[in-house]
């Protein structure tokens, strides 16, 4: 029974181990991520719409800038412009926005719909957006 015992214990370490190491490699690294969207343009939306959230697109400049534009979440009409720049730092992808956007280093994946995926500190999807090629709205 001792030796179930021992045997268990070691077998649970070793899956946490497994899976802490698996999870570490879930997030995309910032040159990855700006391999997917420098030269192309996001759009986004959010799932919950509230007052101070916009449905947005942002073209992504070789040279580090960012090119935006935003209007109220789910509404048609004009959009108002913004702009920030990016950079790749401490392995991750990092924008600093006008206009009151979310700035900061974020963690990223794209899934399986070709949808880039944005995520809050703790890990929980914060954002989801969809990339196209180039600058096609002239941004």
């Amino acid at each position: 029974m001792k030796k179930i015992a021992v045997t268990l214990v070691a077998a649970t370490s070793a899956f946490a181990m497994w899976a802490g190491a698996a999870s570490a490699d879930v997030f995309m690294t910032g040159k990855q991520v700006a391999k997917e969207i420098v030269g192309n343009t996001i759009e986004g939306q959010y799932r919950e719409c509230a007052a101070d959230r916009n449905d947005f697109q942002e073209y992504y400049d070789p040279d580090g800038t960012i090119r935006g534009r935003e209007r109220p979440c789910r509404m048609s009409g004009s959009w108002s412009r913004y702009g920030g720049s990016w950079e790749v730092k401490d392995g991750k992808f990092c924008v600093t926005l006008g206009s009151g956007r979310s700035s900061g280093c974020f963690d990223y994946n794209i899934g399986k719909d070709g949808m880039l995926t944005r995520y809050n500190a703790v890990g929980v999807t914060d954002l989801k957006f969809k990339v196209y090629d180039g600058n096609p709205d002239h941004l």
